[in-house]
This record gives structure tokens, C-alpha cells and sequence, in this order.
């Protein structure tokens, strides 16, 4: 919504934010769609670090009236993604740069098959579990604090 309404400037008339929910047995997608100006490619494989932000720096635009107070702090994606995936769920991200971007999440439909799953940072309390998942939640970067057997 932010690069929507800032390509739209002083313009009263902004191009529509569309969304979409599928529910299948499985799962429910929520599909957001904007035509914001999308995301140069060159920062997709950033979009989930956190610290990382398209938007201004909130520090850097001071008491500026056109600055969103709570963007710009590169933890609103990453996060997003992460409490999807706690739920055995996803977040992905397709963009188009120079037309909009469109972000797809996945949730699990029945409670049974969205359980919660712990990380295990600790190695003396590993042999209690017994899942064979092999990467983090986050991202693959930081697949090697979570070590399973």
C-alpha cells in the first residue's frame, strides 16, 4: 500500500490494492496485488533479510508528513514469512518492477496439520525430538543454528 499511494502522489484517484482468498481443504491463500511501481530484481534475494527496506529510512526522513512511521525498518516481510512458515504456511513474493508486486500467503486450513514447530537452538535437548526438517524457518542463511538428527 505504501508504494501504491506514494507513486500515486497528490492524486485522488489510486490504483485499486486487490486481493484474493482461496480455501481449499489443504490450505487458504490470501493474494495481495498492487501497482505500486514493484521491486527492481536486484533486491528480491534481500526482500527477506531483516534491516532491509525499500522504503525511506524513518530515521533519515525525520518529521517528515509524507513518511508511514512504522515502514522502513526491514521487519515487516521477514516476519510475515516467519510466522507463516511457524504454521507450516508461506509467504511469497512476485514483483514486476515498474508495474506492482504481488505477495501470496499459505496458511494451513485444519489446525491438526498447522501444529506448532519449536526450534531447537540447544544440542543437550535434541535427542527429545525427532523431526527430520533440515532447514530454518527464516531463510536458508540461517539453516546452520538449527541442527537436527
Amino acid at each position: 500500500m505504501r508504494a501504491t499511494c506514494e507513486k500515486g502522489g497528490a492524486s485522488l484517484s489510486l490504483p485499486p490494492i486487490e486481493v484474493v482468498i482461496v480455501k481449499t481443504t489443504e490450505d487458504v491463500a490470501i493474494k495481495m496485488s498492487d501497482q505500486g511501481g514493484g521491486i527492481p530484481q536486484r533486491n528480491m534475494p534481500q526482500l527477506f533479510e531483516y534491516m532491509f527496506s525499500t522504503a525511506p529510512s524513518p530515521v533519515d526522513a525525520g518529521t517528515s508528513v509524507n513518511v508511514v512511521p512504522m515502514a522502513g525498518y526491514g521487519y515487516g516481510l521477514p516476519l510475515s514469512r516467519l510466522y507463516a512458515r511457524y504454521f507450516h504456511g508461506d509467504l511469497q513474493v512476485y514483483s514486476i518492477h515498474g508495474f506492482g508486486t504481488d505477495a501470496v500467503i499459505y496458511l494451513k486450513t485444519l489446525s491438526e496439520s498447522a501444529s506448532e514447530f519449536l526450534p531447537v537452538f540447544n544440542k543437550s535437548v535434541m535427542k527429545q525430538y525427532s523431526s527430520t526438517r533440515t532447514h530454518g524457518w527464516s531463510s536458508s542463511k540461517f539453516s546452520h543454528l538449527v541442527e537436527w538428527g
